[in-house]
This record gives C-alpha cells, structure tokens and sequence, in this order.
C-alpha cells in the first residue's frame, strides 16, 4: 500500500512538473515571437541572395540563389567565383559586406580589384577567422558588373556562402549597431552582470559573508554570464563594431563555448547543511561525479589550448569532442535536478527550474546544430539559435537570486548555530568560558605538542558575599573579579569560570618573557583585587591560586597539570587563612 502510494505521488509530482515546463515553454516561445514581429525587415541592407553565376572546380552555375546552393567536401585553397551584376537604386555611396568563414577574399568592381584580405596568410597556412569585411564600393555603382574571389584557407572550411549585403556607407556602423541591438544589448547585459557579480563574490570572499563553498559557486555563476556574453558578442559578429581583429574574435567565441559547461558545472556543486546522513551522502557522490567531470573540462580546455597556440591546430578540430561533452554534463544535470524535484529534495528550487530549462534548450540547440551541421545541404550556415539567448536569462537572474537566498539562509543557520554554541559554551554570568568549553580546551592543548602554564583560581569571601549581603551581592562580586582577571591577562591566553568561585586560566607561552609576564600579573593580582569597589566595606576582594608550568614535566595531560596547580592553590589558601 505505502508502495502504491509512494508511486501515485510521483506520478502526481512528475506531471505537475510536466505541466510547467510546458508552460515555461510557452512563454518563452511568445515571448521569442514577441522579438521576431517587434523586427519588421525593412532595414537599411539589401541582401545580395541570387543573380550570382558561381564558378566552383571549374564548374560553372548560373542564376544561383546562394540562400539554397552549396559545396561539397571543400578542401585547402579551393577557390570559388561568384560574379553578379549590381541591383539598381543602390545608395550613393554604397558600403559592401562580405561574410567569410576561414577563407580569404578579393572583391572586383567591372574587372578592377578594390579590396582583398588575408591572401597572405592562405598563402603562408596561417589560421583564419570568420565575421566580415566592410568593403567601401563608392557611388554610382548600381549596374556595375562584382565579382568576388574566395579561397578555402584549410579542409571543409565551409558548404554554403552567406549572401553578400549593400548598405549606405555613411550610416553603415550605425545602422549595423540598430540591426543587431538585442544581441549587442544581450551580450552586455551578460558580461556586465557577470562581471558585477564576480567583484561581489570578491567582497564576500574578503568579509567573509558566506562560507567558501558558496562563494566558489558563486564566482562558477558569474564566470558564466560573463563568458556567455563573451560568447555571443564574437558570435554574432559585433566585435567588428570595434575592430577589425577578426582571429582574435573567433579564438575568444571558441575559447568561451569550451569553457560554459565547466562553469556550469561549477555552480551546481552541492553544498550546504544536509538533514541527515543520506544526504550528505549523496551529495558527496554527486560532487564526485561532477569533480571528475568538471576536472575533464579543464584539462581538455588545457590540451585545446595547447594544440592551437604551440601546434597551430584548428579550434574547430575539436567541436564535436565539446558537443559531446556538453549533451553529457547537461544530461547529468538535467536528471539529477528531475530526480530531486520527483523526490521533493527542493533547496534549490529555482535553480531546478531553471536549470531544467537552459539545459533543455542547450540541449535542443546541440542537436539542431549537428543536424544542420551533418545532414542540411547548408551545413552550419543554416543553423539560427533558437531560445537560448532568452532562457540564459532567466538562468542568470533566477540563479542568482536562489543563490543569494540559499546564502542568506545559510548565514543565518550558521549564526543562529553559532550562538547556540557560545550559549553552550559561555557562562551565563560572567561572559567567560564555562566547564564544557574548558573541557574542549583542554582536548586541544594535549592533541598539540605546545608547552603550557595553568593556573587555578578560588575566589576568597564568596560564601561571605552571599550570606552577608545576598547571592545578586554574590554575583556582582563574581562579575567583579572575572572583569578584573579578563582585565589583567589583557586577551592574552585562556579564561574560564569552571563554576562556583573557581577560576582557571592558560597560557601558551612562546617566548620566555611570557613567563616573566604572568608572574608579574599573578604578583600584583592580589593588590589589585584589594582596591577594588566591591560596594561593601566589610567586604575585600582577593584570590587564592596555584600554578603549574608544563616545562617541569611533573605532568603529562594538561588535566594533570590543573590537579597539581589547584593542590598550590589550597596550600595558598591555607596560609592566607593561617595569615588572618
């Protein structure tokens, strides 16, 4: 019976998670379709898309409509001529971009060349990047006869060209900053949030706000945003907008995609208070797995690294090896997150959802890039990200908001712990240490090799104190001496009440001075205590101590130590009565 139920509950659970998954699908769908109507098409670009003759392996095709042709297995320096006559109407000074993806490019205006890039470094087998040129054709070029040149700068360097696309040269930068406003808004927002949230990960570091662990799972989070800004910022081709540097860009754009699911990997580290020992349990397996595979990342991160800038080897070389670690560790992610919110296991509740929906739609976006990559006639050329930009959103913020509060809990269980434990561990009367945090104490000096003076204290005339005047009288008189003691030792060592009117204090002492030190506080004790305001006039204060120092070797436990001080402290006791 308890079986049955425990299976129509999650059943129930799994469908209501079911249910607003596909909600959030739904909104994020509409809210994507919201972008796409705001964008109407009537931009300051003409797009050169067919009219163009192509001459490819000495193979001629007229009429192409670039938006559909494509090349098979293309290898180093293969060379393609695309030639096309030039649309009417053009703008008065017309501004050509040419999109290029690891092969160079020369542009001819009615057989005269006007502009050619990275010839050399084809010609030399030097790495190439991909983005545009921006290729000034001047005025009155509508009719004229363009003819562009392009050469494979290593194997499959592409299968399918981006059209070509005329814009006003005057307004060319601001009208290619208008076109492109979301994703430049979007990579800034990304980059400019990590980065803030990085110098607070800092300062809670520094002041010691949050325990290490969250703040390591914090700095995960805003490495994340900032390289998934970085990532979309060379993607999108908006690097152009400040240089010309288009090797860099591509090296940063492959650089940041390896280096997302370590940082991603790395916020979700399990940390915190768990209920009870299967949890911790768990979670250990779990920081295992994601150790392991986090280590994976880095070393492969560290080996691509190494192949490009020492041997000179493609990034792209190793795509596939990164989707395929990307599907792994989203998978992983993905069913631990579903296993916990089946199970109701909800200290991360938004950190759940919304990493079941960033990695849904990472992982929708990995299989439709390989599908396009693999099988479309296009190949990448027909890839467009789908909702990926917009989950990563609400990743980030919904992220760090479960982060901040879990972190707040957190400090709070920790102060609320920690002033239990002092409670625990504080008398309630003077501030001091009491008994049970004596005994702890003592457990750490002979866990150490230190050498140690104790010293135990009695307080004389406490019995006078209560009897006379009252036990508040009492406690006063009890406060008194403590402050006096705390006073005295100046910090420096170890103070307890161990109860009653007995007192201990410890000294590590590390240099031989120390010990010159507590002797003459111990000397000028009992002339301090006697100037002292008790508020009573037939009322003295006074102490009777004894001390051991371990350097005598009579004792070989610090507890040992206290029995031989606290027998000098009754022999001084003795005398100050004999004394009377």
């Amino acid at each position: 019976m308890d079986k049955l139920k425990n299976k129509k509950s999650l059943l129930k659970k799994t469908v209501r998670i079911s249910i607003l998954a596909v909600i959030c699908a739904i909104c994020i769908y509409n809210i994507v379709e919201m972008f796409v109507r705001m964008d109407d098409g009537k931009g300051p670009v003409q797009t050169l898309n067919y009219g163009w003759d192509v001459t490819f392996r000495s193979e001629e095709y007229q009429g192409v409509d670039l938006r559909t042709f494509s090349f098979e297995n293309t290898g180093r320096l293969d060379e393609v001529v695309l030639s096309c006559t030039l649309p009417e109407q053009l703008p008065e000074d017309s501004m050509l971009v040419v999109y290029i993806h690891y092969y160079d490019v020369r542009v001819l205006l009615d057989g005269v060349q006007i502009y050619e890039a990275d010839t050399d470094r084809v010609d030399k087998g030097l790495e190439l990047g991909g983005g545009f040129y921006a290729v000034d054709l001047g005025s009155g070029v509508s009719g004229k006869n363009l003819e562009i040149i392009i050469r494979a700068g290593e194997d499959k360097a592409f299968s399918s060209l981006r059209s070509p696309e005329i814009w006003n040269a005057d307004s060319f930068w601001q009208d290619f900053a208008s076109e492109n406003i979301t994703n430049l808004a979007l990579s800034f927002f990304f980059m400019i949030v990590g980065m803030a949230m990085l110098i607070m990960a800092f300062a809670q570091e520094l002041r010691g706000t949050f325990a290490f662990a969250d703040t390591v799972r914090f700095t995960n989070l805003s490495l994340l945003a900032t390289t998934f800004g970085i990532w979309i910022f060379t993607g999108m081709h908006l690097t152009e907008l400040f240089t010309n540097d288009i090797f860099t860009k591509v090296v940063l754009n492959y650089y940041s995609f390896y280096s997302l699911p370590i940082f991603f990997i790395g916020f979700h580290f399990e940390t915190g208070r768990f209920k009870d020992e299967k949890g911790i349990k768990q979670a250990r397996r779990r920081n295992i797995i994601m150790g392991t595979a986090w280590l994976i990342g880095v070393l492969f991160m560290a080996f691509v690294i190494y192949r490009h800038t020492v041997c000179g080897e493609s990034l792209r070389k190793y795509l596939t090896i990164a989707h395929i670690y990307d599907a792994v560790v989203v998978a992983y992610l993905l069913g631990i997150r579903i296993h916990d919110l089946v199970h109701g296991v909800n200290r991360h509740l938004i950190s759940a959802y919304v990493t079941l929906m960033t990695g849904a739609a990472a992982l929708v976006d990995l299989v439709r890039y390989n599908y396009f990559n693999k099988f479309s006639p296009r190949g990448s050329a027909g890839f467009t990200m789908s909702t990926l930009y917009i989950v990563m959103i609400f990743f980030v913020l919904s992220l760090f908001f479960d982060y901040m509060s879990n972190t707040v809990r957190d400090a709070r269980e920790e102060e609320r712990i920690g002033i239990i434990s002092k409670l625990a561990y504080t008398d309630a009367l003077t501030g001091l240490n009491n008994r049970q945090a004596t005994e702890r104490f003592f457990d750490s000096v002979d866990a150490g090799s230190e050498q140690y003076i104790i010293v135990q204290f009695d307080l004389n005339d406490l019995k006078k104190a209560n009897d006379t005047y009252g036990h508040e009288e009492g406690d006063k008189y009890i406060i008194l001496f403590a402050d006096t003691l705390k006073h005295i030792f100046e910090g420096k060592g170890y103070i307890a009440r161990n109860g009653g009117d007995e007192f201990v204090y410890v000294m590590i002492p590390k240099l031989e001075s120390d010990r010159k030190w507590l002797e003459g506080r111990l000397k000028d004790l009992n002339a301090i205590l006697s100037n002292k305001d008790t508020g009573h006039s037939g009322l003295k204060m006074s102490t009777a101590y004894g001390a051991y120092d371990s350097i005598d070797g009579e004792a070989k436990k610090i507890r040992d130590g206290l029995r031989i001080a606290d027998a000098r402290m009754y022999e001084m006791k003795k005398a100050m009565k004999a004394g009377r």
